[in-house]
């Protein structure tokens, strides 16, 4: 006799339908998943205990209340759930529909003010000093490492490009192969620079890169929407992009004029840098008739 086929029950459901029987700690912890999910999917086991303020036993104790053989297996539920069924229901706000009755000039002006505005807003949080110190960052980096999957390519690629404009060592890491890729980063150090941008919907790659370029002492950069954005917490200059656009959840606007603005920022300081100056002129030298 075939067996009759089980029905799937998401981490979200699972935990609404025990939330009942569930301790005051265990509460606590559902509380903060049903809250922040697509962020929750991301963290480590000692991440969430940290933030609410209970053990790694009381997590674990957790998932497997609500169903789970181990953190591990929560998790991966909770990604696969989030990244198929609600990211790709974001792609397109809702408040798409309120335009039907708007003609086509006020539109095109509501989204256009919108761009500005998520510009200024973008810069307005961001400080003058930490841009700075940011392409500083950059200019002094031994080798930088891009990272940029899906919707951030395009803007990494455009960063690449200003890269090696200015003659500096830089190259964007893919994810189309897991089994080389440690032997690409096999001699990253304190003196390398890795910039990881990340948007909604949060993949784990950059995530996995981000925790590694930390572990291995290297300098990052992380441009991202939110400060707790799961690549947040590794960031040691953390930029912060407003992206939520009239139509679309992702507007690449911001984080595109951002690159701009560091590469501009560090046109200015290779400009006044006299050692590379100097060494730019030596070389030129070879070649001028």
């Amino acid at each position: 006799m075939d067996q009759q086929k089980q029905t799937y029950i998401s981490p979200i459901d699972n935990i609404r339908n025990s939330y009942s029987s569930l301790s005051s700690a265990q509460k606590t912890i559902a509380n903060l998943i049903l809250d922040q999910a697509e962020n929750v999917c991301f963290m480590r086991l000692e991440d969430i205990s940290k933030k609410i303020g209970v053990t790694n036993v009381t997590v674990i104790r957790f998932v497997k209340k609500i169903g789970y053989e181990s953190f591990g297996a929560f998790k991966k539920d909770l990604q696969n759930y989030i990244q198929n069924n609600v990211v790709p229901k974001r792609i397109v706000k809702s408040e798409v529909s309120a335009f039907r009755d708007s003609s086509v000039d006020d539109m095109i002006h509501r989204v256009i003010q919108n761009e500005f505005d998520l510009m200024k807003a973008t810069y307005d949080a961001i400080p003058i000093e930490v841009l700075y110190e940011t392409a500083l960052c950059i200019k002094n980096a031994r080798k930088i490492y891009i990272v940029g999957t899906g919707l951030n390519e395009p803007v990494s690629k455009v960063l690449l490009t200003r890269l090696k404009y200015f003659s500096l060592d830089a190259q964007i890491i893919h994810d189309d192969n897991p089994t080389l890729l440690p032997y690409s980063l096999i001699n990253i150090g304190k003196d390398d620079v890795f910039i990881i941008f990340s948007f909604p919907n949060y993949k784990n790659f950059a995530i996995n890169i981000a925790k590694c370029a930390q572990d291995m002492g290297c300098h990052t950069i992380c441009i991202t929407d939110r400060p707790t954005s799961p690549v947040a917490y590794y960031a040691e200059k953390l930029l912060l992009c407003q992206t939520s656009s009239l139509i679309y959840y992702n507007s690449m606007t911001a984080p595109t004029s951002l690159v701009t603005m560091l590469s501009s920022i560090l046109a200015v300081c290779i400009q006044k840098d006299e050692a590379v100056q100097e060494r730019l002129n030596h070389i030129s030298s070879y070649f001028n008739e």
